[in-house]
């Protein structure tokens, strides 16, 4: 991608102090680091941390959805009649939820 260096109708605006019709010195393009500079177009370079929560993420949709053995132990202690929540965890959990869930 080339962006033109034409400042259209900003091009006459002059600093202070600088005479009109004055030349201004040349901006330097911007140094591009490339991976293979014999090979054009576009390059992305992640950082640490960008590379660290792509592999989180990854390693998370890899998790099973359903912890089986969690379910098992809750079936069995509500079957056993064992299984007591206050009202109030179940209301924090639930506006805690709600809150990360914008």
């Amino acid at each position: 991608m080339k962006i033109d260096s034409q400042l259209g109708p900003f091009q006459e605006i002059k600093k202070p102090g600088e005479q009109p019709g004055a030349a201004r010195p040349a901006v330097p393009e911007p140094e591009v680091k490339r991976e293979k500079p014999d090979q054009g177009g576009d390059v992305v370079q992640l950082s640490d941390r960008a590379r660290l929560a792509a592999r989180a993420t990854e390693l998370a949709q890899a998790a099973p959805e359903i912890r089986q053995d969690k379910v098992d132990s809750l079936k069995a202690r509500i079957s056993a009649g064992t299984y007591n929540v206050s009202g109030q965890v179940v209301a924090e959990a639930l506006i805690r939820k709600s809150l990360t869930e914008v």
